[in-house]
């Protein structure tokens, strides 16, 4: 079992991704993802020296973002993608604008407030429901609104 615990003590004391991966027998790049994760945080002296810093950054999820931002942002993926469903070859330039916008997009979209939908009425969950079920339930909706278009 991995002593996430310990890895993340010795990494803010100093030590380094690839020491920490050959000595606790974990990939580098899990450790790396871990710590982006968990905001690990080092700071290093005039000497070169990594110590840990006093206080950590401030998770981007603190940071407001507008209703616009949000509209913006699936405009943009929205774009993004058609772009990408053509069979043009990017330059790496290109490959690299689209990479930080996406990622900048996602960004916004991961910390924005969840919306809520307010709906009226029963709410049937229908993944789990037989297609027979599925077609009762439509059978029977229509006979409602039939229903209530002969008595108005």
């Amino acid at each position: 079992m991995i002593n996430w615990s310990v890895i993340r003590q010795e990494y803010e004391q100093g030590a380094s991704l690839r020491s920490l991966a050959a000595k606790h027998d974990v990939g580098k790049s899990t450790i790396a993802e871990r710590k982006l994760k968990e905001q690990w945080t080092e700071r290093r002296t005039d000497t070169g020296h990594r110590t840990p810093d006093i206080m950590p950054l401030p998770r981007p999820s603190s940071i407001p973002v507008s209703s616009d931002a949000l509209s913006i942002a699936r405009i943009g993926l929205h774009q993004l993608a058609q772009h990408l469903q053509t069979d043009d070859l990017l330059t790496i330039a290109s490959h690299k604008s689209l990479a930080d916008a996406l990622s900048q997009y996602v960004k916004v979209l991961l910390t924005a407030p969840q919306e809520t939908e307010t709906r009226e009425g029963m709410l049937i969950p229908l993944d789990g429901i037989s297609d027979y079920t599925r077609r009762e339930i439509r059978r029977l909706l229509l006979e409602d609104a039939e229903q209530q278009r002969e008595a108005s």
